[in-house]
């Protein structure tokens, strides 16, 4: 029997992954659990495992190439139930996906089971194998391909510089300052959308010109997500809190903190710990939304979700239960997180669940903002530059370290004043931070 292993859906908005190696070939004997092929989305590299035993008979897309949630990975023959397969019926399988070493994802494994492929599936698959034949046996990394395919470029006419022969953006640029120079140029394919056609001339009339590059799993992600936020109506509040305190507490903190083997701490867990302990007072904030059914979901916990500038991109990892954590703790997930996204071992579930989030941009510069709420959730927090200004204090000109903050929430959810009164919670916990300590 034939089993059809499709990419599941891992959630949190992926919706394709890029093959970046194939650990077997057609006709290999795989055990449960063997690892098939290692794929990239735009938060984790993952290793994908066999959810059955058998023997693998077709592959989908090459290294460097995108599949789609939903489509054949691989097919795999496995034995009959007399055998010790697995019963005819359809099957719903349930598998884990191992991802750097230490991620795992739940999946939902959906194949056909109860019978041989269905003749016309089988064609479709050599169909669509044919239309991938030129380039079968290029190796070209994702970014050459799109570069490749955006410039009328025939992959398998170029010789590539990287391991193996591997086809790099370079050899692409090479390419086509090549035709510049009128060695071998070539007309644009007549496939070629117009606007591609266009770019393309723009480019090879001044190379200076950096090369264009289709966004990456991660940009489109995050700009469908940006889509869905944009879409909220919205209400900003900016407001600013004295902070006087609040750093000379971190600095008596830290002085002992290394001696005493605690974390030094930053000042993100004194803002995470404000906001889930407001939280706590001000529940319609720290809630989801559903859309569709005009529901508002009051979460019990208060998991904090905080932006995190990695290399790939912008992540939000969640500190659940902040209100009950110390300040040591939160920090030290902050640190474990923040190492994970470097290391690309940030396992999904650390993703997931975040009832409030707070985007401390002020630590790159930056004062006020509008940060975008990430739906389901209602409400975002800002966190501005720390910094000394004049103020003035029972009448008096006084210097004093300001915190500028940016309040933005969903007002179906809630009115202006319900808002106004949980970022009071939080600058009042903030300017005497002996509170958050209690």
């Amino acid at each position: 029997m034939l089993f059809d292993f499709i990419l599941p859906d891992i959630g949190e908005g992926v919706h394709e992954a890029t093959i970046l190696e194939w650990k077997c070939t057609v006709g290999d004997a795989v055990r449960e659990g063997d690892v098939l092929a290692v794929v990239e989305t735009d938060k984790v590299v993952a290793e994908i495992p066999s959810p059955r035993p058998g023997v693998v008979r077709r592959l989908g897309p090459e290294a460097g190439q995108t599949i789609q949630v939903g489509e054949i990975l691989a097919r795999i023959e496995i034995a009959s139930e007399e055998e010790g397969g697995i019963p005819k019926e359809s099957a719903s399988v349930v598998g884990t996906i191992e991802a750097s070493g230490s991620m795992l994802l739940e999946a939902s494994l959906e194949g056909i089971a109860s019978a041989p492929p269905i003749p016309q599936r089988e064609d479709s698959l050599r169909e669509a194998e044919n239309r991938r034949e030129p380039n079968r046996k290029v190796r070209a990394t994702p970014v050459a391909r799109r570069l490749a395919a955006l410039e009328g470029i025939d992959l398998s006419s170029l010789h590539g510089s990287g391991p193996s022969g591997r086809i790099l953006k370079e050899d692409i640029l090479g390419e086509l300052e090549s035709r510049g120079n009128g060695h071998g140029a070539a007309a644009p394919s007549n496939t070629q959308p117009a606007a591609a056609v266009a770019v393309s001339a723009v480019q090879r009339s001044d190379q200076s010109a950096p090369s264009p590059e289709r966004l990456s799993t991660l940009r489109r992600t995050m700009a469908r997500n940006l889509e869905a936020s944009w879409r909220i109506p919205a209400a900003l509040i900016h407001d600013f809190a004295m902070v006087d305190d609040l750093v000379d507490a971190r600095r008596s903190l830290n002085k002992d903190a290394q001696a005493s083997g605690y974390p030094k701490l930053s000042y993100l867990p004194f803002f995470i710990k404000a906001a889930a302990v407001s939280l706590k007072q001000f529940p319609l904030l720290n809630a989801w939304y559903d859309e569709q059914n005009q529901i508002v979901n009051a979460q019990d916990a208060a998991n904090i979700g905080f932006a995190l500038d990695s290399q790939e991109g912008l992540i939000v990892p969640v500190i659940e239960g902040a209100d009950r954590l110390t300040l040591s703790q939160i920090q030290e997930q902050i640190n474990l997180r923040r190492s994970e996204a470097a290391n690309r071992e940030l396992r999904i579930e650390h993703l997931r669940g975040g009832t409030f989030t707070v985007s401390n941009y002020g630590t790159i510069g930056g004062t006020y903002g509008r940060p975008m709420i990430l739906p389901p959730q209602v409400a975002v927090l800002g966190l501005g530059r720390i910094h000394q200004a004049p103020v003035a204090i029972e009448g008096e000109l006084a210097v004093a370290t300001i915190l500028p903050l940016s309040l933005v929430f969903d007002h179906r959810v809630c009115d202006g004043a319900y808002a106004v009164r949980l970022l009071n919670s939080f600058i009042e916990l903030v300017s005497k931070p002996i509170r958050i300590l209690r």
